[in-house]
């Protein structure tokens, strides 16, 4: 009895749950199709117990004629393997790919955007412009690498759902197609509906989200710069303006602090020599 039940054990393993990222393959099961499951098939016959031969499908990852790169489920392998593309996985779930984004947005924010956003805004007072265009910065960052991962896992859904395996031999002028055999076509549809479906609706509702939030945060800079407009000291209207407009020419030299207006320009600041005065 117990070895009958070892027996159905590996004989799912061989039709299905081989194929999900809970088992952690690494790499593809085998230099060729059927490899790990003859080596199944024989660790069964040493144990004295062939219903294993008589339940599991005849190889391992279908047509002999597919490459074995191209073949959908090691397609699928590979891409679970990838960086960042396990975070979408079903066994991180939505908060789990919630948690790491989080943490990406906050490395993006600190240590790219703001940094960024100082040197465009250098007068004092535009903390709150500072922020609103880091968090744009940092948004759109994220918004185009969940692009990234919904691009990869929908190919691969599309992959596995199809009842032909599109291929080539040696190149994209020599394409070919292979239906798949009917346990082969079970066992993709299967992996599709558990492991890549969920995935790609999952980051559908991401990508909405986070698109809508970066939207949002462009809505919220325009109110922020409208709010307190920055003085472009180096504007050419400007420049020609507060020759005779004294008013202008007061406004500007208020927002210099005193200071040299090449002061806030790095640009400017270089050709002066430096900044003289500026410190």
């Amino acid at each position: 009895m117990r070895s009958l039940r070892y027996s159905l054990t590996l004989a799912l393993i061989g039709q299905s749950l081989a194929f999900q990222p809970t088992c952690r393959f690494q790499s593809r099961i085998g230099s060729k199709p059927g490899t790990r499951l003859l080596q199944l098939q024989q660790a069964t016959k040493n144990n004295g117990d062939d219903s294993f031969q008589r339940l599991t499908p005849e190889t391992s990852f279908g047509s002999e004629a597919v490459p074995e790169a191209q073949r959908p489920v090691n397609e699928y392998l590979d891409v679970t393997s990838q960086p960042m593309f396990g975070w979408a996985s079903t066994e991180s779930g939505s908060m789990g790919l919630f948690i790491r984004l989080t943490i990406l947005y906050g490395v993006i924010f600190a240590s790219v955007c703001y940094p960024i956003s100082g040197a465009s805004f250098t007068q004092e007072g535009y903390e709150v412009q500072k922020l609103a265009s880091s968090n744009v910065g940092a948004l759109l960052f994220i918004f185009f690498i969940l692009l990234r991962l919904y691009s990869g896992w929908d190919y691969i859904g599309a992959r596995l759902a199809s009842k032909v395996v599109e291929y080539e031999e040696t190149g994209w002028y020599d394409g070919d197609f292979e239906l798949k055999p009917e346990t082969e076509r079970k066992r993709d549809k299967f992996l599709y509906n558990s492991n890549v479906k969920p995935v790609v609706e999952r980051l559908k509702v991401f990508i909405m989200a986070t698109g809508s939030l970066w939207v949002a945060s462009c809505v919220c800079l325009n109110v922020a710069l409208k709010d307190k407009p920055v003085f472009n000291n180096y504007d050419p209207a400007v420049l020609e303006r507060v020759q005779y407009d004294d008013k202008l020419a007061e406004t500007a030299a208020m927002n210099s602090g005193g200071r040299p207006t090449y002061c806030d320009n790095r640009y400017y600041r270089a050709v002066a020599g430096g900044g003289q005065g500026c410190d």
